[in-house]
């Protein structure tokens, strides 16, 4: 919402025995420029002061919102902001932890992520906003559709969001290793997401920036944080339809599962990888405006999760 001008109290001045002609009213000044949406880098801070960078690309009435993944950060969307950018408003951030962010924060969980970024969507007084979540930013998103009712028109997965009934306790056989050596085991993980044969310079890029061991320290937190998730109670509280873009293998769509608890429907794209929208993008990109375009077409009626 743009702040309302400032009031300027203009009064005449009545002297002792004259009188004189009231003087001209100055003019008004013009109300300041809300510099919020501008294009370009801007910086917001959370409820509890983590400095949060975000990029705006793009202009209308709609808003994509990017969410980065697990040890990721704004960049990862490069392939698709101007491609968004010439039919929608285009944000993406880097979260807390992560990128550019601050990291001055204790408590470190993917729903306290989901309050952040319905946050951003508050401060910048947006309605219309699609999702696009990929890998840790799909849960990340359901949450932030909950939080911000009648805001978030839906979302998009990115190569998440699989299997609403899938018991993520088993993130404690990985948890040891990571434990033990988290930039070995980070590497070891990132270089079985790449089947490409022509990826080794993208996936280089995404080990140097997500394996460092100076981000160790959030990375496990998430992670066990990661195995106390309630995925299927949160694509019912997400309350918005979900549409998928995934790799079609190793990991299988439970498409009927997931309509037990949402209103949703999945793309599932063969021989790529986790990093589809870096590795694949002329393939990807028109998956993601045919999906962005599909949730916007939806009347906010239409657009109701059925009930679990």
């Amino acid at each position: 919402m743009r702040p309302l001008p400032t009031l300027l109290v203009l009064s005449t001045l009545v002297l002792a025995g004259c009188t004189a002609e009231a003087p001209e009213p100055a003019p008004e000044p013009e109300a300041a420029t809300d510099t919020r949406l501008a294009p370009g880098v801007h910086v917001w801070t959370t409820a509890d002061g983590v400095s949060l960078p975000y990029v705006v690309a793009g202009a209308g009435e709609a808003t994509v919102l990017l969410v980065h993944c697990w040890m990721c950060d704004r960049t990862f969307w490069s392939n698709q902001i101007p491609v968004l950018a010439e039919r929608y408003r285009v944000v993406a951030l880097d979260l807390p932890g992560h990128g550019e962010a601050g990291a001055e924060r204790t408590d470190w969980t993917v729903a306290g992520y989901g309050a952040d970024v319905a946050g951003l969507i508050r401060y910048l007084d947006l309605d219309d906003v699609v999702l696009v979540g990929h890998s840790m930013g799909g849960p990340v998103s359901l949450k932030t559709a909950a939080l911000a009712p009648g805001r978030v028109r839906g979302i998009v997965a990115v190569d998440t969001l699989h299997d609403a009934e899938f018991d993520f306790s088993q993130i404690g056989q990985f948890l040891e290793a990571f434990e033990t050596d988290f930039s070995g085991t980070c590497s070891q993980f990132v270089d079985g997401m790449f089947p490409e044969p022509d990826a080794e310079a993208i996936e280089a890029r995404v080990r140097e920036g997500s394996c460092a061991e100076s981000r160790k320290d959030v990375g496990l937190a998430l992670m066990r944080n990661f195995g106390t998730m309630d995925i299927a109670a949160w694509f019912s509280g997400a309350g918005v339809p979900i549409r998928a873009i995934n790799a079609a293998e190793p990991n299988p769509t439970e498409v009927e599962t997931n309509r037990k608890y949402a209103d949703f429907d999945a793309v599932l794209v063969p021989d790529v990888g986790h990093y589809l929208q870096m590795t694949r993008p002329g393939e990807f990109n028109p998956l993601l405006l045919d999906a962005v375009a599909e949730i916007l077409s939806a009347t906010p009626r239409e657009a109701e999760a059925p009930a679990p």
